[in-house]
């Protein structure tokens, strides 16, 4: 059996198709389908159910597939380990944050890695709607800063550790409420108000869910950061994380409004996520420890 074979089978399983392998290994179908044939021969039983329009796995199949996984893990493990025994501290770290969080967080540990080690160049970037967790997937990024729900695991093997609660505050410019009782609003108040709300979240997120308001108008954005743009000019009211409008709110640009019992079923964290499909190199670990040290 060998190594490609088996990745064959694994974006076979992901994928559904021999068409979606070939596009993935950048291989043609005809060498797709030979090398599924030799590793199902290889196996010395029937791996897939060819019955169908499309090739299925056996139960016998599915329960190979289960330790392919776990070979195909364990020799990329092993892969990154060759790569940081060969090179000692990583020539580059690529750290992602998104939008919704506050890269300040990761200062601190970025300040350690320049002491430790000058010669590891430092690569921040951010990405909206939780792409971030894509890139760690991907191999694009080593550490993402990301709210989190458990079920973002069902995007990658993922190792995480919680940094701090992730707020999610009802706010507006005061002149959209001009003339208002703030102690008396209510729910049905804002529903003669637009809406500013971000376009659904691509690993799962959906707002509408949450809110749970029809709204008179509303008005889409592709993230958080117009979103709160369009909230100083007094476009609308939001739900938006407290770390994108903490500023605003103490200069009084933005307000809350706080109306109880309006958000009651949204619990999320910000947490440091890297892949558990890698062997870190040292920069990596030195930032993964410092946020260790403060669970």
């Amino acid at each position: 059996m060998k190594l490609n074979q088996l990745e064959m089978l694994l974006h076979l399983a992901d994928t559904g198709s021999v068409q979606g392998v070939a596009e993935r290994m950048h291989r043609t179908q005809a060498a797709v389908s030979m090398g599924l044939k030799h590793l199902e021969e290889d196996a010395g039983f029937e791996l897939f159910d060819r019955s169908g329009y499309r090739l299925t796995l056996t139960a016998r199949g599915r329960q190979f597939l289960r330790q392919a996984r776990e070979v195909i893990r364990q020799q990329q493990r092993l892969q990154s380990l060759a790569e940081q025994l060969q090179t000692g501290a990583e020539p580059q770290l690529r750290l992602a944050y998104d939008y919704t969080c506050a890269p300040s967080a990761l200062f601190s540990a970025m300040h350690e890695v320049q002491q430790q080690y000058p010669a590891t160049e430092l690569l921040l970037s951010g990405d909206s709607q939780l792409r971030v967790l894509r890139k760690i997937s991907s191999g694009e990024a080593e550490l993402a800063l990301s709210p989190w729900l458990p079920i973002f695991r069902q995007y990658g093997d993922f190792e995480t550790i919680r940094v701090r609660p992730f707020e999610l505050l009802v706010v507006c410019a005061p002149a959209l409420l001009a003339g208002r009782n703030l102690k008396e609003l209510q729910r049905h108040d804002l529903l003669e108000l637009p809406m500013l709300i971000p376009q659904n979240q691509d690993v799962g997120i959906d707002l509408d869910s949450i809110i749970r308001m029809p709204g008179k108008q509303r008005i889409r954005v592709n993230d958080s950061i117009t979103q709160r743009e369009l909230l100083l000019a007094g476009m609308g009211w939001g739900i938006i994380p407290g770390d994108l409008v903490g500023d605003a709110l103490q200069r009084k640009a933005l307000q809350r409004i706080d109306i109880p019992g309006f958000i009651n079923n949204v619990n999320l964290e910000v947490h440091l996520v890297r892949s558990a499909e890698r062997i870190a190199g040292p920069a990596e670990e030195m930032i993964w420890r410092s946020f260790s040290a403060g669970v």
